[in-house]
C-alpha cells in the first residue's frame, strides 16, 4: 500500500512518463493507484489524458464521465471530455463543458478558450 505521498510522487512520474511518449509506463503506473483506489481522481484524470494522447478517446470518455459523476464541480475533468468531444468532431457535447470552464478561472480555462476559439 502506498500513502498519499508515495502516490503523488507516482502520479508525478506517471505524468512526466505520459508526456515524453512513454504511454505504456504511464498507464501502468496509473492503473497501479486505482487498483489500491478505484477512486483516486488524480489517477483516473491521470489515465484518461494517457488515453487521449493515443487516441483512445472511449476509454477517455469512460473515465472522465465517471469523474464528473463523483465530482460535477471538476473543471480539470469536463476540460478533458471536452477536449474528447472536440478532437472525435463533436462540437454538440463539447461546447456546454467548455464554455463552463471557459467562464471560470481554472487552470483549465486556456485549453477551453483556445478550442472554442478553434471550432
Amino acid at each position: 500500500m502506498f500513502n498519499a505521498e508515495e502516490i503523488k510522487r507516482l502520479l508525478d512520474i506517471a505524468s512526466v512518463g505520459s508526456h515524453k511518449g512513454m504511454s505504456f509506463d504511464a498507464r501502468t503506473i496509473f492503473e497501479v493507484i486505482l487498483a489500491q483506489n478505484p477512486e483516486h481522481s488524480g489517477a483516473k484524470l491521470g489515465l484518461a489524458h494517457n488515453y487521449i494522447t493515443v487516441n483512445e478517446f472511449d476509454k477517455a470518455k469512460e473515465l472522465l464521465i465517471d469523474v464528473i459523476a463523483g465530482n460535477a464541480q471538476d473543471l480539470d475533468a469536463k476540460a478533458l471530455l471536452g477536449l474528447c468531444y472536440a478532437l472525435t468532431d463533436n462540437m454538440t457535447e463539447a461546447r456546454p463543458l467548455l464554455e463552463e470552464v471557459k467562464n471560470s478561472d481554472c487552470a483549465s480555462k486556456e485549453l477551453a478558450d483556445i478550442l472554442l476559439g478553434v471550432k
